[in-house]
């Protein structure tokens, strides 16, 4: 049997931290497990699902896809903005978000209010997996994290086993058709299109997204033009437009048609 003494003595040791560190650089540190969470961008809701902490969500993104049970979760951030007052009604202990994909002001004010925000901002798919092992530690399952991410690198690896070493084609990636915008060189994109046999043209440029000009294009030879909108080239899966751990699968379908 313990002895008393020893008993109240690990009763009164601090409870370690969990801790993690975003793709902003900033580290994240919890006193407990996060139990109440809001996503703030539907990739953001990807990696909470892909942990299995489906339970934990008090909110989600507008057109994050949740399983039927959680249809009737509310809605926060979008076009419009974060909803401050209602965030603050749900109490989450753990928000997160996207850097370039929610509005700078709602990030800072999270950040001011106290509230724990992990944002996450990939330059490439390994970026994903990492953060699937940062929240696996935050809600207080590393040993899930570990696991959705292994998933996830196993199904990359599988996803082109051939086209990656073979000769890249040179494509144009379509964000927005007018005016044109697209990826340079520091976007997570060209790690995926990389491993499908593809190269970005405006990968020289070192920006995540830029806008450029119709010349611009027609100057930099390419033999396809994708896009997530239904133009170009070849039809694209609409989770290829989002850094998810749900982007494999628009993967591989875009080498089974390429």
């Amino acid at each position: 049997m313990i002895p008393l003494v020893l008993l109240l003595l690990a009763l009164s040791l601090p409870v370690p931290a969990l801790e993690a560190k975003d793709d902003t650089g900033t580290r994240v540190i919890l006193n407990a497990p996060a139990r109440r969470i809001v996503t703030l961008a539907p990739h953001a809701t990807e990696l909470i699902l892909a942990l299995g902490q489906e339970e934990r969500l008090v909110a989600v993104a507008p057109y994050s896809e949740v399983p039927p049970a959680l249809t009737d979760l509310p809605r926060l951030g979008g076009l419009g903005g974060l909803d401050r007052e209602r965030l603050l009604q749900l109490q989450p202990d753990l928000v997160v978000a996207w850097g370039s994909g929610n509005r700078p002001g709602d990030l800072h004010w999270l950040r001011r209010a106290g509230i724990a925000l992990y944002v996450t901002e990939p330059r490439t798919l390994d970026d994903i997996a990492r953060a699937l092992l940062d929240l696996g530690r935050l809600t207080g399952d590393p040993a899930a994290g570990r696991q959705a991410a292994a998933r996830f690198r196993r199904r990359l690896d599988t996803a082109c086993p051939s086209k990656g070493t073979q000769a890249r084609r040179p494509v144009y990636y379509e964000i927005w058709p007018s005016p044109p915008m697209t990826i340079g060189g520091r976007h997570w994109l060209n790690d995926l299109l990389k491993r499908a046999g593809l190269r970005n043209i405006f990968d020289d440029v070192p920006r995540g997204l830029i806008t450029v000009s119709r010349e611009s294009i027609l100057a930099r030879p390419h033999e396809l033009t994708l896009s997530t909108s239904g133009r170009g080239d070849l039809p694209l899966d609409a989770t290829l437009g989002r850094p998810g751990p749900r982007i494999v699968e628009g993967l591989e379908k875009l080498c089974d048609r390429l």
